[in-house]
Formats: C-alpha cells, sequence, structure tokens
C-alpha cells in the first residue's frame, strides 16, 4: 500500500484497529512524511521498532523512479520525469519564483481530453493517478519548500475528482502538508458536474477554467472531446466562485489567427458578463501559445498580444500575461507531455 494515500483520519483508525497503537502515532507518521520529508521508515525514530517493521512490510512510502531531471537555463524552472510502478511516464515541474515556489502537477497518465495546441493531449489516456501518486510528486521536489500546488500538468483534475479532491484535503491539513487553501490552484477544461459538485466540498481553492475560445464552434475545434458548451461552463464557474467567495481564473491560450482577435475578446467579454455583471468575479490570464514539436500553430506578435491585453484591461477585467516557464525543457504551460 502508498502511505501517501491515506488521510488523518484514515490511518489514525487503521493504527488503532489493525496495528493496535496509540492514535497519536499517526501525528508521529504524518511529521516525518510531510513536514520532514523523509522516505525510509528506518529513520522514523520515536516509533516503537516492531511497529516500524510492521510499517515497513505493509508500506510502501514513494513508488517512483525519477527518470531525469531537467533544469532550464533560462529561469531555473525544474522538470521532473517520473515513472509509475507500472511503467508509465508522467512529468512534474517546479517553478521557483522570489515570492514563492510552485509546482505544478499530473493528476493522471495521459489525458482523454486532447486539446489540440496541448502536447498533454497527444498522450493516449492509461489512467487516473491515485491519491499518493498525486502527492508523491510534491514530496519529491528537491529545490526548496512548496508554497503552491497548480493541478494543472498532465491530465484532466475533475475528471480523477475523488483522488484530486482527496488529495487536496491532505495538502490543507496542517497535521499533514499544511498548505493553506488559497495556495492551490485546479484548472479544468470545465467537466461541469464535478465544478458544482466540487463547490459543495467547501475546499475553497481556487478553479481556473481552461476556457481558451468566446465561441463553442472555435472552443470544437481545439477542445474535441468535450461535451459541455461554454455557457453551461461558465455557470457552473460563476456558481462555483460564489459558493467559495474566490474568484474565478480565466485561462485563454493566444493562438494566431485562430482566437486573437479584438472582435473574439469582445466576445468573450460579452459572454463573461453574462454570466456575472461583477467584472470582479473574473482574473484573465493570456497565455501565448507556447510552440510543441509538431504543432499547427503559431505565436502571435508581442505587440498584438499586449494590444489584447490593454483591450480587456481598458473594459475593466482583471487581465496578466503569464509568463511562460521552462520553455528550453518542454515544461511550459501546453508543452508537457512525452
Amino acid at each position: 500500500m502508498h502511505i501517501l494515500d491515506f488521510t488523518k483520519e484514515e490511518l489514525e483508525d487503521l493504527i488503532v484497529t489493525k496495528y493496535k497503537e496509540k492514535k497519536f502515532r499517526a501525528k508521529q507518521i504524518f511529521d516525518w512524511l510531510y513536514k520532514k520529508k523523509t522516505d525510509n521508515f528506518d529513520k522514523f525514530k520515536n516509533l516503537p521498532k516492531k511497529f516500524i517493521e510492521k510499517l515497513k512490510t505493509d508500506f510502501e512510502i514513494y513508488t517512483f523512479e525519477l527518470t531525469s531531471k531537467q533544469i532550464s537555463k533560462l529561469d531555473s524552472t525544474t522538470r521532473y520525469n517520473f515513472k509509475t510502478k507500472d511503467g508509465y511516464l508522467i512529468p512534474t515541474v517546479f517553478i521557483p519564483k522570489i515570492e514563492r515556489n510552485v509546482v505544478c502537477i499530473s493528476t493522471q497518465i495521459g489525458c482523454a481530453i486532447g486539446c489540440k495546441f496541448c502536447n498533454s493531449g497527444k498522450v493516449n489516456f492509461v489512467r487516473n493517478l491515485t491519491c499518493g501518486e498525486i502527492i508523491e510528486q510534491i514530496l519529491r521536489i528537491e529545490d526548496g519548500k512548496i508554497n503552491g500546488v497548480l493541478y494543472m500538468g498532465m491530465g484532466e483534475p475533475l475528471l480523477n475528482y475523488d483522488n484530486t479532491v482527496k488529495s487536496i484535503k491532505i495538502l490543507t491539513d496542517e497535521n499533514m502538508f499544511g498548505l493553506g487553501k488559497r495556495r492551490i490552484t485546479i484548472s479544468t477544461v470545465g467537466i461541469v458536474p464535478n465544478i458544482y459538485k466540487l463547490a459543495e466540498e467547501n475546499l475553497k481553492v481556487k478553479l481556473a477554467i481552461s476556457l481558451h475560445t468566446s465561441n463553442d464552434k472555435t472552443r470544437r475545434e481545439l477542445i474535441p472531446n468535450l461535451k459541455y458548451s461554454i455557457d453551461e461552463i461558465l455557470k457552473a464557474a460563476v456558481y462555483y466562485a460564489k459558493k467559495t467567495d474566490t474568484v474565478v481564473t480565466i485561462e485563454y491560450v493566444l493562438i494566431n489567427n485562430k482566437n486573437d482577435s479584438i472582435a473574439n475578446l469582445q466576445e468573450l467579454i460579452e459572454i463573461l458578463l453574462n454570466h456575472s455583471d461583477n467584472r470582479k468575479i473574473y482574473k484573465i490570464n493570456l497565455i501565448p501559445y507556447n510552440p510543441v514539436e509538431a504543432g499547427d500553430y503559431k505565436t502571435p506578435e508581442d505587440n498584438k498580444i499586449e494590444i489584447l491585453k490593454n483591450f480587456l484591461v481598458s473594459k475593466g477585467f482583471l487581465t496578466f500575461l503569464r509568463k511562460p516557464y521552462g520553455l528550453d525543457i518542454n515544461a511550459a504551460c501546453g508543452q508537457l507531455g512525452f
């Protein structure tokens, strides 16, 4: 069993019922796992030796093989390439920043969505990652304290709903990883039923909608394997924002001559305001398309991107240009894949 699959309550129950130990042993174990990032049960010095032997027999701490580690010469972003026990590769990206260190994690092996502009979409879906495999990616980062987690790597988090939510509960438990809820962002192309479901969990993590277009016709071309309309997705996203008192981020990849005209953004504004006339409920991230191998698209010119950003700002929307990190090691948005 992967010990990182267990919540505090689950491990406490197991310790009491199966191992006949006191409940507080769980807290000791979590200190070693999450606070000290210890990868060897023999180093759990405040546990009885007989109990340690039982843990070694029944559990694994880490299950991945680190096949390679690539460090960007541009900005020190680090891409970790892990191999799962059943032999599949998944990418994890560590992004060091002055204000905080962020890790971008995967939730699936491959991706069933198949976005045309994304490298992950070219990798056939194999399976969901377990909760423990999601958590392990974060604990295996060697470069410093993690201050933020982005569920933006390979896969669609809300198609791996149960393991994604369970991993968030572990990350935000002060007895375990202890990360603030607002330091976590889930990015989704718009799995509508699970956006509503996530709102009811009341986890209050940030939600980012990978919208990328302002109309359903273009969106179906770019994101072929999704049945929900933009209207349905935005209705759910606004519900989530109001329910959790958060801002919904609209992610918009700018692709040259595809979705990057003023008319496209005017259409985007109209559909956003149709769902909420409170502009402050939205934050828009403009993401210049990051080239991928054998890709069919191009990035707009810098001056055009700046014009588009200024247009949205002039209309009263909080708008940012998403800086690419790790472009030279295929670690930037849309470049993850194998």
